[in-house]
């Protein structure tokens, strides 16, 4: 209930930032849509500091390429162009025509993640094993005479009922760990990921914490909010060792999962660091129509530095263990990610 209750209060200030126009419309020039977007971005997006971004250098450059008569693509380019200044995959411009997306944060590593070969070489390595259930792909590994659960997560947006994550986790009974692979999961629903975090802990740890943009200032925010990792009820979870699979297209709520598992002792996160995304986004309508939205929150680590300050992993959550795909042990069959999550598991190293 704590976490549920912290969720409410930090989502009603969300829905208070989101504006929309009744009544006496705005004017709808090119100008005026530009000078609203680039105003709603300098008092209410969450980086502006961490990043270092200078918003009125950002104006310079952009302001003088509106004009009168432009068309709606022209200015739509503009503008888009402008919030991909903001390096931040939460930024996005909605037209009835297109979208805008800031794409390297998924494109400047390697993707790390190949599905044929997971499916072919590990899932299908015993298909009286190999489950899927909801969005879950699941079986159970024997190696060495151990066993390890392997369980791969697409999208948080894809929603699962709790027999099904019941099913899932009734397979992993007595297995010597369990590796939960959260590559190239571009995140969604936030909630499933503290659901799921729940399946791994019997006690409850705050996870991280959050706070919401409030002011017009750089530096200007609200309280920060403990969000916990709150035990499932149900008897079916595991609480033994776990590995976190992660890749640069883990981002969004997959990040925010991943600030969840670094919090139990029991986790460890192997792989690449993930795509980050670490801030709840929100937005609103232009005066033009179209709409917007950009990260109006932060989410910082329940660990510390040397100097007692919380981590903002906001570029992306570090794993403990850095481990690239290899494309030479790709081609004889092995996921140098995953055999490095077993090796893991089986040597505590």
């Amino acid at each position: 209930m704590k976490k549920l209750l912290l969720f409410s209060v930090l989502l009603a200030g969300l829905w208070g930032c989101t504006k929309s126009f009744t009544g006496d419309q705005p004017e709808q020039t090119p100008r005026a849509t530009f000078e609203y977007l680039w105003e709603e971005v300098r008092t209410k997006y969450s980086f502006m500091a961490y990043k270092e971004l200078n918003w009125d250098s950002v104006y310079a450059t952009y302001s003088p390429l509106i004009r009168p008569d432009m068309s709606e693509e022209a200015l739509f380019r503009v503008l888009a162009n402008m919030m991909n200044e903001l390096r931040d995959g939460h930024a996005n411009l909605i037209s009835p025509f297109t979208y805008s997306n800031y794409y390297p944060i998924f494109l400047d590593r390697p993707e790390n993640y190949d599905s044929r070969l997971l499916l072919e070489h590990y899932y299908l390595r015993d298909i009286n094993k190999y489950y899927i259930t909801g969005p879950f792909q699941h079986t159970v590994l024997d190696t060495l005479g151990k066993r390890f659960g392997l369980i791969s997560y697409r999208s948080f947006s894809n929603g699962f009922s709790g027999a099904e994550l019941n099913f899932v986790f009734e397979k992993m009974a007595g297995v010597d760990g369990v590796i939960f692979d959260l590559r190239s999961n571009g995140g969604g629903a936030i909630h499933n990921a503290h659901t799921l975090a729940g399946r791994f802990t019997a006690v409850e740890r705050i996870g991280y914490y959050s706070r919401l943009k409030n002011g017009p200032g750089p530096a200007d925010f609200g309280p920060e909010l403990a969000i916990r990792v709150v035990p499932s009820t149900s008897p079916r979870k595991f609480t033994g060792n776990v590995v976190v699979l992660t890749n640069r297209g883990s981002y969004s709520a997959s990040s925010m999962f991943c600030l969840h598992m670094r919090a139990l002792p029991n986790v460890r996160l192997i792989g690449d660091t993930t795509g980050g995304g670490l801030g709840l986004p929100n937005g609103g309508e232009l005066p033009n129509g179209w709409t917007y939205r950009f990260s109006v929150s932060q989410s910082l680590s329940s660990e510390t530095d040397a100097g007692g300050q919380r981590y903002n992993w906001e570029s992306g959550v570090p794993p403990h263990i850095q481990v690239d795909l290899d494309p030479a042990q790709a081609a004889l069959g092995y996921d140098s990610m995953l055999e490095r999550a077993i090796s893991y598991l089986e040597t505590g190293l």
